[in-house]
């Protein structure tokens, strides 16, 4: 009987990728052999002269071990054919600069691949280019800035650029206005910090989630006239004096409806981006909801076992993700008959999961950013991160990551370590350096 280094099995090699395809007739290969071993076998098929990583499934699922202890997992014979896909492997993202700010960095958004907008616990919305020039610090608000996001509409005048949302109560929407970038009006109503706003798809209206335990659903467009008169009770207006003199020419704007629902404040919220009357959201409630904004009804509650501190919802892979105290990410599949089941849970953090990204082009990439001050990488087929990215400076190590956005190649967070940090994902051209771990090292 031969030794298990001596066991084979065989496999069949399967590519969606028609430039990486092979013929896909069964082949006999050792049970010892790992995904290194089986990229040989592949890039010796392909005649490659310079070798290709590649990741391999098995029923959908990465394969981090080897054939052998696959089989042993899933109790299967090695008369077994195995059918394994291949794809290429992604490379690890890099960082490629990191932008020093004066306080904690509370929520970052790519307005475009290469304009970053920044909020901070100074009060403070500040704007960045690529080339690491800050060209606008934006003071409005009166406490820490928590929130934001861009339309991606930047430099068009008149349009808002992006949201920013306070612990003042308030929602500012930004955009240009006589060549500079300025308030075009403040959103009120909220009696608690404004910790989440999300903008939908069409950029037609924008929600709000606060503190005060509600959402609150806007209309994007600036408002010809003040609507201040229109707030009604229970509504606030400017509470100090400092607020009240600060913006006093900035018309202000008040909400379309309330949604009622979280039995404590809410951290997060955003739009189906494949259904707009649609949003999610997350609380200390230990539940992420589903919303019907048209008609304020809430019509899902997903109970979880701590509290959600972040929501993202993909258009890819028509999957929700949302980050916990619980140092977990978890995925929900809205369109399932029991939408309120988790699909899938994954551990890898050692702290709280602050915030979530998914890959704006993949049905499968997901980014999340945690209070251990790192940032995992993960490929939703495998419950293993890909890649677990470091801060590189030591201002950075240690320190808590509170937010994150991922807008094409580009992966922005940051936190208490008053960094912006901006890591890239190339092609495998590009070998610039970074700290990470690969799946193998955790």
């Amino acid at each position: 009987m031969p030794s298990t280094s001596e066991a084979q099995v065989q496999i069949r090699l399967v590519a969606k990728q028609p430039k990486y395809a092979v013929p896909d007739a069964p082949i006999v290969v050792p049970q010892q052999l790992q995904r290194y071993g089986l990229s040989e076998i592949v890039n010796h098929l392909l005649g490659a002269e310079t070798p290709v990583p590649f990741d391999f499934l098995v029923d959908g699922q990465f394969l981090r071990e080897s054939l052998d202890s696959y089989l042993k997992t899933k109790n299967l014979s090695a008369e077994n054919i195995l059918t394994l896909e291949y794809v290429e492997s992604m490379l690890p993202p890099t960082e490629i600069a990191s932008y020093s700010h004066d306080d904690w960095i509370s929520s970052v958004a790519a307005s475009s691949a290469s304009r970053f907008v920044v909020g901070s616990y100074d009060s403070v919305v500040r704007v960045w280019n690529a080339q690491g020039e800050c060209e606008n610090e934006l003071r409005a608000h009166q406490a820490a800035v928590k929130s934001l996001a861009a339309t991606r509409d930047a430099g068009r005048k008149g349009r808002i650029e992006f949201i920013s949302g306070s612990q003042d109560q308030t929602a500012i929407a930004w955009g240009l206005k006589e060549k500079e970038l300025r308030p075009l009006y403040i959103a009120r109503g909220h009696t608690g910090s404004v910790d989440a706003v999300a903008i939908n798809p069409t950029k037609t209206h924008f929600v709000t989630a606060s503190a005060d335990a509600t959402i609150r659903f806007w209309s994007l467009a600036a408002p010809k006239q003040s609507e201040a008169d229109q707030i009604g009770a229970g509504e606030t207006e400017p509470t100090s004096k400092k607020q009240k003199t600060a913006n006093v020419n900035i018309k202000t704007k008040v909400a379309i409806g309330t949604l009622s629902g979280h039995a404590g404040p809410v951290t997060s919220v955003c739009f189906n981006g494949d259904q707009e009357s649609q949003i999610f959201s997350g609380g200390w409630d230990h539940s992420m909801r589903t919303w019907d904004v048209a008609s304020g009804v809430n019509v899902t509650t997903s109970l979880c076992d701590k509290v959600v501190l972040d929501v993202a919802y993909s258009t890819q892979s028509r999957l929700v993700a949302t980050g916990h105290a619980d140092r977990a990410v978890r995925l929900w599949d809205p369109r399932s008959q029991d939408s309120t089941v988790v699909k899938l849970r994954l551990s890898s953090h050692k702290g709280f999961v602050a915030s979530v990204a998914w890959a704006p082009s993949s049905a499968y990439m997901l980014a999340s950013a945690s209070h251990d001050s790192t940032v995992k990488v993960w490929d939703i087929r495998s419950r293993t991160p890909l890649y677990t990215v470091h801060a590189t400076s030591d201002e950075d190590k240690g320190k808590k990551l509170l937010a994150l956005d991922w807008h094409k190649s580009r992966l922005l967070a940051g936190g208490e370590g008053k960094s912006l940090r901006i890591h890239a994902f190339g092609d495998r051209s590009e070998s610039a350096p970074g700290s990470y771990e690969s799946g193998a090292d955790r």
